[in-house]
């Protein structure tokens, strides 16, 4: 007497059931990765640069903001260093309350006069709002 005949699934059965949960996990990556991405995609988000050029101790600082975002960005506030960016465009040392509104795609350039400016690393800070009331601030960095 011998052993019993064990036997396997067939090649063609195995194929299809490899198939099967290889379409499965895929499906649920690619949810996933899209869920995420849309979440992402959603928010405002700018590019911030600035230089500037010196005539004795006033600076004019030449300052771009574009929107590579896929949501509008309403600029509420613009500040360098200690300073905010006024309406007019020119500086206060007041908070100040700017309602620039900057769709996708979109770029901002500015030129702005600063008395006694100093030398060196400067810090600029916009914050932002976009149409669900969420705030975002976005910080780069110049040396001048």
């Amino acid at each position: 007497m011998g052993m019993p005949r064990l036997r396997g699934i067939s090649p063609l059965v195995a194929t299809a059931i490899l198939l099967a949960a290889t379409i499965a996990i895929g499906y649920v990556i690619y949810n996933y990765v899209g869920a995420s991405a849309g979440a992402v995609a959603q928010k405002p988000q700018l590019l911030v640069t600035a230089n500037a050029d010196y005539v004795g101790s006033t600076a004019y600082v030449e300052l771009s903001i574009r929107n590579v975002g896929a949501a509008a960005a309403k600029i509420s506030q613009i500040k360098i260093d200690n300073l905010y960016i006024t309406g007019t465009w020119g500086t206060s040392t007041q908070a100040q309350t700017l309602n620039i509104m900057l769709q996708p795609g979109e770029e901002l350039h500015k030129v702005i006069t600063i008395s006694n400016f100093n030398n060196g690393k400067h810090i600029i800070l916009v914050t932002v709002q976009d149409q669900n009331g969420n705030t975002y601030q976005f910080k780069a960095t110049f040396v001048s």
